[in-house]
């Protein structure tokens, strides 16, 4: 035994060496297969001081609270940002892309506007190591533009150099996104909700001349996104805003010993600063470097806020259990709770920021891998929540079906035993029980009903403000399959940039084909955009019925599993362009074909509309819209269809038309946000409105003011796709009616 216990201590450190050596040999060679140069470059190669007669372009440089670098992150097409680079600095960047250095640039062009001597560096963690190591001859890295990086006070300057008051841009890959457009929509829904999101858009890079393909353009996780949330300048806005890793915010206990009497924290025996006037961690305070980013970076921007962190995460800590800041048990449904709470978090912006993130289905987030959250900690101690990282939302994390995305129970923000989704059940109500006493940031929301209750009406507000269309809680109006609109309004140019030569060195990354798969992708994306709206709606009003998945497959947008639909049962359908959806019961024949719900316009010059306005006789303040309603179901019994009610278009009648009958007039119901009417799964309808609404304009004049106190477009984008083509709305009424009057004598 001995002599085999001697050999293992000789033999294995020989084997560690060897496994070392080779993986240090294998990044060796993934590192000469980027960039665009066969030489390794070293750091003592690189540029990385600007000129000395360089000055900043005063014309550039702002306050973020003004909002002006907003306007270069375009919303309804893409932008144009091309960088310059000295080769080696660049090569060197692509070479040790894993190690995410900072290099400097030549130049930065965003748009019209150039700025120079910026820092460029490589971001990401999983995508990263994936690019770097299993994408040979692809530099189609995720980056961040750093303004002030090599320009600013310590290195001689009048200040930080900036973009209009924004400090920091990055640019996202789309590694696990084929349809280039699902942070994108995640953003402007976190926006819409009033949250504190940083500026969003697509554009087009360049490097060197070299096209590197379309990027998810975003303002960095940076103080710039406070000061305009806020409206305070810089000087007024707290240091700590920060990417909580590898934690759940539970306080350890063993930091009392750097309470003071009066209740503060005092952590100079464990925070200190070296000769340079740099702060390093020591002792127990280094273990908590997860409390922010393990970067040395970070700890400088927020060692002057650590003490307040610590106090906000203690006080965090035992409101979540239950307690006052005193240590005194309290009943978690009082005033007196909601007061002490309100001194700790902005209590309505994390009801938002929360619904929007479970509306979403990012299950890529700290309630799971301890990462993708923003947090913002205020000089008075009172934190705010920040979105970050959603290109895996929409079930594309621990990949899931269209109909499990759709409707994911809406208190539940994580999987549990590895499964998606799974969670143990009550055996009385069968709903899913999470368990958040792990995770305080959001248990002391949970464990209040009054909070909770809103928390559901602001997902609601998610639901009207994606697809179903109509008023928010606070009052905003919103069209009707609004987000489809959006991105039919950018689909054509995003395809047209997806599809042009990219540079010798680039390719889209893992195992994207592109422009084919965002032309795949959209249409799934419209989809699930529309049935987590439905999803979520059943839920929040208590109705007993499945939002069917059918003809949605999450694999095209990437990570996600292809379509799988249930065909009995109480199943609800929705057409992503108009926010029209049905419900009804399928029986329990599994022959059945599962619900797919199909809208389509009939053109206002088209004969036939011509012929039911006419037999109308429209009255004056009246408008009409025809169309055919197509479900590939074959419920049991009465088939209900609901129609989004929205500002300015009350429903007068409904008629169904038939060539044999000609026009019957329906029953409609107002039931809360829509109006409902019992009909055939197939049929041709022509609904009379009143008013103008805001669905039967393009361009809509209502507006609200964000937290910046800008003006900003409430309902933007295109009318609802009421219109199409007259020859196809045709072919489809024909091919209704046809399948009517076969149905009929039968």
């Amino acid at each position: 035994m001995e002599n085999k216990a001697k050999k293992i201590i000789i033999v294995l450190p020989v084997v560690l060496f060897f496994i070392c050596s080779n993986r240090q040999e294998a990044r060796r060679a993934a590192a000469l297969e980027h960039g665009t140069t066969d030489r390794v470059i070293e750091e003592n190669m690189l540029k990385d001081t600007p000129p000395a007669d360089y000055q900043i372009d005063e014309s550039m440089q702002g306050d973020a609270k003004d909002g002006i670098y907003n306007g270069y992150f375009l919303k309804d097409r893409l932008q144009t940002v091309s960088i310059d680079i000295d080769e080696d600095n660049l090569n060197y960047l692509f070479q040790n892309a894993e190690q995410k250095p900072s290099v400097m640039t030549n130049s930065v062009t965003i748009g019209d506007k150039t700025i120079g001597y910026t820092g460029l560096k490589t971001k990401g963690n999983y995508t990263l190591s994936h690019t770097f190591t299993d994408n040979a001859g692809s530099d189609r890295f995720s980056f961040t533009i750093n303004f002030g990086k090599y320009v600013k006070k310590k290195n001689g300057y009048s200040k930080r150099q900036n973009f209009y008051g924004c400090n920091k841009i990055s640019f996202n890959n789309f590694f696990f996104d084929k349809s280039m457009m699902k942070e994108y929509i995640a953003m402007k829904l976190m926006s819409e909700m009033g949250v504190p999101a940083p500026q969003y858009g697509l554009a087009k890079l360049y490097i060197n001349g070299g096209y590197y393909g379309v990027y998810f353009m975003v303002e960095a996780l940076d103080s710039s996104i406070m000061e305009q949330y806020l409206g305070k300048n810089d000087s007024d806005v707290s240091d700590y805003i920060t990417k909580p890793e590898n934690t759940t915010l539970e306080y350890d206990n063993s930091m009392d010993k750097f309470i003071r009497k009066d209740g503060t924290f005092d952590l100079s025996p464990v925070l200190v600063q070296d000769a340079e006037g740099n702060y390093q961690a020591k002792g127990k305070l280094k273990e908590h470097l997860y409390f922010w980013e393990d970067d040395t970076d970070t700890l400088q921007d927020v060692a002057g806020m650590l003490p307040v962190a610590f106090g906000w995460q203690k006080k965090l800590a035992q409101l979540s259990k239950g307690k006052d800041f005193d240590g005194k048990k309290i009943d978690v449904e009082s005033e007196e709770y909601l007061e002490l709470l309100s001194q700790v978090i902005d209590v309505d912006e994390a009801l938002r920021y929360f619904a929007t993130h479970s509306f979403l289905v990012q299950i890529d987030n700290m309630f799971v891998e301890q990462h993708n959250m923003g947090l913002y900690i205020g000089t008075d101690g009172k934190s705010m929540f920040l979105p970050w990282d959603y290109d895996l939302c929409f079930g594309c994390y621990y990949p899931s079906t269209s109909e499990s995305t759709a409707n994911m129970d809406i208190d539940l923000m994580y999987k549990d035993n590895s499964i998606a989704f799974s969670i143990y059940e009550d055996s009385g109500s069968k709903k899913p029980v999470p368990d958040y006493s792990g995770f305080p940031f959001f248990q002391v929301i949970y464990q209040n009903s009054t909070l909770m209750e809103k928390y559901h009406q602001y997902m609601m507000d998610c639901s009207v403000i994606s697809a179903l269309g109509g008023e928010t809680s606070d009052g905003r109006q919103y069209k009707s399959g609004w987000f489809s609109s959006c991105i039919s309004a950018i689909e054509e140019e995003l395809l047209q940039a997806a599809g042009e030569k990219l540079a010798a060195n680039v390719y889209y990354l893992n195992g994207a084909a592109q422009p084919d798969d965002v032309e795949f992708a959209l249409p799934n994306l419209k989809q699930i955009i529309a049935l987590r709206s439905l999803g979520v709606m059943l839920q929040v009003d208590g109705i007993d019925a499945l939002a069917g998945g059918y003809g949605c497959g999450l694999d095209a947008l990437g990570n996600a599993m292809p379509g799988q639909a249930s065909n009995t049962g109480n199943i609800a359908v929705i057409d992503a362009d108009t926010g029209i959806y049905s419900m009804a019961d399928y029986g329990d024949s599994w022959t059945n074909e599962p619900p797919l719900l199909t809208i389509t316009g009939i053109e206002t010059d088209d004969p036939l509309y011509q012929h039911i306005k006419e037999s109308l006789d429209m009255a004056a303040g009246t408008f009409l819209k025809v169309a055919v309603i197509i479900n590939t179901g074959k419920p049991e019994g009465e088939h209900r269809l609901y129609i989004p009610a929205v500002k300015g278009e009350e429903i007068k009648s409904v008629y169904a038309f038939t060539e044999e009958n000609g026009l019957e007039e329906l029953e409609v119901k107002k039931e809360k946000s829509a109006y409902s009417i019992s009909s055939d799964t197939n049929t041709c309808l022509a609904i009379v409105y009143n008013g103008i609404g805001i669905n039967n304009v393009a361009d809509n004049n209502i507006n609200t003011a964000d937290k910046s106190g800008e003006t900003v477009q409430e309902v933007e984008g295109q009318s609802l796709k009421w219109v199409m083509a007259a020859v196809m709305a045709v072919v489809i009424v024909a091919a209704a009616l046809i399948i009517m009057k076969k149905q009929k004598k039968e």
